[in-house]
């Protein structure tokens, strides 16, 4: 059924501070580190902060308050398994081939621990001294993760691509602590050097969930979303993007560039068969999905609907037996580039709110922006 009403997509410009730091390169700030008494003396010794959802230096002076979602208000969205080690970093070279990973020998929780923001200081070690420039990788939330690597051949695209960065969803699908969102980031250093005892500061290493989230909601008094539901929607996802190979590629300072540009499906195209879900219902009335990467542009065009695209069906309470689809489409203030009635693909870490005004008809006002980043800040040190 198509839709009866106006869909309006908003896009607030916004820039991020952390977008500046372009690559990371040895500042002086160093300090001694103590050892756990089990290196050895060619170990080098790895001691970085992990900080989810954290606001604080990622919104730029002048930056609208709500442009990004930080992802603080809803338990788990910035959750990493870090009981049980659910996460992996490793080291590349300039040039995207695999150095070496490093073994986390210590985990020690900062502040408050919380679900819905949490900072750690994690103390590693590596027995490869990384070159004076080099790439990091980290990993988060992966339900299998790459087994042996080759110093030298195996790639970052390789690490994007390979059958353990698939992950399997199906509905309904709720964040928990058992079912957290698969992440991804990575990091250009450039001429660094590794003191040994010192610990070297590096920088912010961002990360990009591999699911979108989907929100809609009525700000009409007297009308109530009763049901929403998706109509198509991948059962796979890759855990990480593909083409990614610096923060450069999906950090780039401003509200419409941030993030990926295109969609990384398994097979590079959706699921065949299609599949409906059900949104969860909130305590004040909103519908939210978390949904892997779907492509809704036509492959190969710019603005053609693929003939596969999704949908929602969102029911009132006060209007029994009618249904009213809603497209990922431009409606009216497209951006540029982009044309009313062109559709848009559901894309990683993006948080697509639908706002519905009811009236006569439908009046569908669409705010569409992304997560604000989960942050790592990282220093790296060497241990004698």
């Amino acid at each position: 059924m198509s839709p009866n009403g106006i869909i309006r997509i908003f896009i607030c410009l916004a820039t991020l501070a952390g977008a500046t730091l372009v690559s990371c390169r040895r500042t002086g700030h160093e300090e001694p580190v103590p050892g756990t008494g089990t290196e050895r003396p060619d170990d080098v010794r790895v001691s970085f902060r992990i900080a989810l959802g954290s606001t604080n230096g990622t919104r730029a002076g002048g930056t609208p308050e709500g442009s990004y979602d930080d992802g603080t208000q809803s338990e788990f969205e910035n959750g990493i398994d870090l009981e049980n080690g659910n996460y992996r970093f490793f080291f590349f070279d300039a040039q995207n081939r695999y150095l070496s990973a490093f073994q986390t020998v210590e985990l020690i929780p900062e502040g408050e621990d919380s679900d819905r923001s949490k900072t750690y200081e994690v103390v590693g070690k590596t027995d490869k001294m990384p070159p004076a420039n080099f790439k990091v990788v980290a990993l988060a939330n992966w339900p299998s993760y790459p087994g042996k690597m080759t110093a030298g051949e195996t790639t970052i695209e390789e690490l994007c691509t390979a059958e353990s960065s698939r992950y399997t969803f199906s509905a309904p699908f709720a964040l928990s602590r058992e079912r957290l969102i698969p992440m991804y980031g990575v990091k250009s250093c450039e001429e660094m050097t590794f003191t040994p005892g010192m610990l070297t500061h590096l920088g912010t290493v961002h990360l990009l969930r591999a699911m979108a989230k989907v929100e809609v909601s009525c700000k009409t008094s007297g009308w109530t979303l009763e049901k929403v539901e998706l109509l198509r929607y991948n059962a796979t996802g890759y855990c990480a993007p593909s083409g990614v190979y610096s923060q450069d590629d999906y950090v780039k300072g401003n509200y419409a560039g941030d993030y990926t540009d295109t969609v990384h499906l398994p097979d590079g195209r959706n699921d065949e068969a299609p599949k409906t879900r059900a949104f969860d219902r909130t305590a004040d009335g909103r519908f939210v999905a978390y949904v892997p990467e779907y492509r809704n542009v036509a492959a190969g065009t710019a603005n053609r609907k693929a003939a596969d695209a999704a949908e929602m069906r969102v029911r009132f309470k006060e209007a029994p037996g009618k249904e009213y689809a809603v497209e990922f489409k431009y409606y009216n203030a497209p951006p540029e580039g982009s044309a009313v009635g062109d559709p848009f693909d559901i894309r990683r870490n993006y948080y697509y709110k639908f706002s519905i005004s009811k009236t006569s008809e439908p009046d569908l006002v669409v705010e569409v922006f992304p997560y604000e980043l989960v942050e790592l800040d990282p220093g790296f040190g060497l241990l004698p």
